[in-house]
């Protein structure tokens, strides 16, 4: 099995830095064309995001839960498309955490990135020792960046109860379909990949099973890192189209109103009601994850808090989503046009808020933790 040292932290910063300047440089070319621009993809793939949560002995980063999703969130405040392939790519490293070490190994990288859909649309027969692993599947972002595709089909665990794998598979047995047509987060690449191969069946994991690897990154809850990173791009949206707004409102006259909209009551209210809103959930948001990090660096987190950590998860994406709409609305004619920036917000959050980690399937979750104290799999 490869190792390797740990590279200094702040070079990790020094990377997370270069890519919020070149994300930030080139969002436009990312709304316009449907994917990053290729120096966004280079910085990327350099920088420490996607081998932030990957284990150290194999060539990763391992930072801690809050350093993480601080750089998902500033790269997201330069660009979101950035920022969510960075939340995809950021926490999918942890996934190793799950598998055996000899076979871990096998991925151990210092340019490791891994992208995936957990859409379990594909099949996985097995023959022996290999699976053959078939299906088209949708919605991976960051496929061009992608060294390694982590692909959900159903399976029949050891136990007999049918669950969901998630399949280890270079890109070399991929074939990219790039159909990435939806109207928010333009620049993430967001793609349907296709697949017909054989791979050992080692080569999986189940991202509800306990980790292999006794550390606070893996301790924590998966399904939790996985939304939290989501939860950050949906924050920095929403904090963009607070700031958004404030241009707006001062350099903009109402038709009727004497005076900008910045001093007309309707849109004072707008404003405050919003940013009210915005600092509620991310104040839930911070709580909820302290609290899950402080009890996975010293032992299991208990499944009270995970419950709190996915409900604060889901109440960031939904207020960045209102909070996104409420604005554009309250901003009148002068909103639409592209070159003041309330329309791209409210087109990003509505695509955030329609992933199943902070969809309806994250909510139905903590529900039914709290209504009949039963806890999923995968809350």
């Amino acid at each position: 099995m490869t190792t390797f040292s740990t590279p200094p932290a702040d070079a990790g910063a020094v990377a997370v830095q270069e890519l919020c300047r070149a994300a930030e440089a080139h969002r436009e070319f990312g709304d316009r064309y449907g994917t990053l621009h290729p120096k966004v993809w280079q910085e990327l793939e350099d920088s420490a995001l996607p081998r932030a949560a990957l284990p150290k002995q194999f060539g990763g980063l391992e930072w801690s839960v809050p350093q993480l999703l601080e750089a998902v969130r500033e790269v997201s405040v330069a660009d979101p498309a950035t920022g969510w392939v960075a939340a995809i790519n950021g926490p999918a490293g942890a996934f190793l955490s799950r598998l055996s070490p000899s076979v871990a190994g096998d991925f151990a990288d210092r340019r490791l990135v891994i992208g995936g859909s957990s859409v379990p649309v594909g099949t996985a027969v097995r023959h022996g020792t290999r699976v053959r692993l078939r299906g088209r599947w949708p919605l991976v972002t960051g496929a061009p960046s992608m060294t390694l595709a982590a692909l959900a089909a159903p399976a029949m665990e050891s136990d007999g109860v049918s669950g969901t794998r998630w399949w280890l598979v270079p890109p070399s047995a991929l074939v990219i379909e790039k159909d990435w047509d939806a109207l928010g987060l333009r620049g993430s690449a967001s793609y349907t990949l296709g697949c017909d191969t054989v791979v050992p069946s080692g080569h999986s994991v189940d991202l509800t099973a306990p980790p292999n690897i006794d550390a606070p990154m893996f301790r924590y809850p998966l399904y939790g890192l996985l939304a939290g990173c989501i939860a950050e791009v949906a924050r920095a949206t929403a904090d963009r189209a607070l700031a958004a707004f404030a241009n707006l409102a001062a350099s903009t006259r109402t038709r009727y109103g004497a005076g900008p909209l910045a001093e007309q009551p309707v849109a004072q209210a707008a404003y405050a009601r919003a940013h009210g809103r915005v600092q509620a959930a991310a104040a839930l948001l911070d709580s909820a994850t302290t609290l899950a990090w402080s009890s996975a660096q010293v032992g299991e987190v208990p499944t009270e808090q995970v419950a709190l950590l996915r409900s604060a998860c889901c109440q960031m994406v939904d207020t960045a989503q209102e909070v996104c709409r409420d604005l554009f609305e309250a901003g009148g004619s002068a909103a639409i046009h592209r070159r003041n920036g309330l329309e791209g917000c409210w087109r990003d959050t509505v695509v955030i808020a329609r992933h199943a980690l902070v969809a309806a399937r994250g909510r139905q979750l903590v529900g039914a933790h709290h209504l009949t104290s039963t806890a999923a799999k995968d809350l």
